[in-house]
């Protein structure tokens, strides 16, 4: 028995929870799995899945295995990762996740571009707004925006941000720009299921919408404030162009707004590896590269509000 390919199908099995879906990921048959797992339980003695008609339910004993079988496949891969890195093009498949909004207006515009750079790494990308697990999931690098909870991964700080409320010129046309924070609780809004509230130098006003419409997604948020459905508040990396264009005015600028991600910040992160794979290196660095220091909408303009100190939510 191959015992590393047994492994490896154990563990794309133990994870989708389906045979058949291991052998597509593997590009095998789904029997050839089957096999090795049958393999596996002979020579361990012990069953690994408890199995029904749809689906598979790991056995005490196949979690204790996976448990193992993971980190012998993350010392391999980091062993093939160490060697190759002294002295061999990046190469590989490549796992990202990525929240859908930021990934659609500024990751993948540069993908043509990082493929014919890269041309032997194999690209794979969740859009998943979802902070999964990333070495569960085997992920090689994701992007997120906000504090990072998990302090086990490593992080490579793209960008601070900025929330800022918007409307669309025919919103404003309609209704009279606020003087106050308070003022907004008269008008229609688009927001998300978060709390959002309004700081200066001396107060902080919650926000209190009377009508509302509640989206979940960043994108259609955009569609629906440029459609002059109601105000928003939207992160500063997603409007800069629509502001610059026109399509967006900002009210309140001399207000900072605090969101359910007060720590605004953009971030890489990857799994705690003794060493940092060639493919995540070099896709970090073009990334870095291709925004600059300066990301393209902190140099459109964007109002920077002038109340509270600037680490509670970033700078322009």
């Amino acid at each position: 028995m191959d015992y590393f390919t047994a492994l490896t199908a154990f563990v794309e099995a133990a994870e989708g929870n389906n045979f058949s879906r291991a052998a597509e990921r593997l590009g095998i048959k789904a029997s050839t799995v089957s096999r090795y797992v049958k393999d596996l339980e002979q020579d361990l003695g012990i069953a690994l899945f408890n199995r029904s008609t749809r689906t598979l339910h790991l056995t005490e004993g196949g979690r204790t295995f996976l448990l193992h079988a993971r980190r012998v496949l993350d010392e391999l891969e980091q062993a093939k990762a160490a060697t190759s890195a002294l002295n061999q093009e990046p190469r590989g498949l490549l796992k990202l996740n990525l929240p859908p909004a930021f990934a659609r207006h500024h990751i993948l515009p540069l993908l043509n571009t990082f493929v014919a750079r890269y041309p032997q790494i194999k690209l794979e990308l969740v859009l998943d707004n979802a902070q999964v697990n990333l070495i569960h999931t085997g992920v090689d690098l994701a992007i997120r925006i906000g504090a990072l909870a998990d302090s086990t991964l490593k992080a490579r700080k793209i960008c601070a941000g900025n929330y800022l409320l918007v409307a669309s010129p025919g919103f404003c046309a309609a209704h009279p720009a606020p003087s106050t924070p308070a003022e907004l609780a008269r008008l229609p809004a688009v927001l998300s299921q978060h709390d959002f509230a309004f700081a200066s130098s001396d107060e902080v006003v919650p926000l209190v919408p009377h009508d509302c419409i509640r989206i979940n997604d960043l994108d259609a948020q955009l569609i629906a404030a440029r459609q002059g459905l109601g105000f928003a508040l939207l992160p500063d990396w997603l409007v800069a162009t629509s502001i610059e264009a026109g399509a967006l005015q900002v009210w309140l600028p001399e207000w900072n707004i605090l969101g359910a991600e007060q720590a605004f910040s953009v971030w890489f992160v990857y799994p705690p590896k003794k060493i940092v794979s060639s493919k995540v290196r070099c896709f970090i660095d073009f990334i870095v590269e291709q925004l600059g220091e300066t990301p393209d909408w902190k140099r459109q303009g964007c109002p920077c509000p002038s109340g509270p100190p600037a680490d509670l939510n970033g700078g322009c």
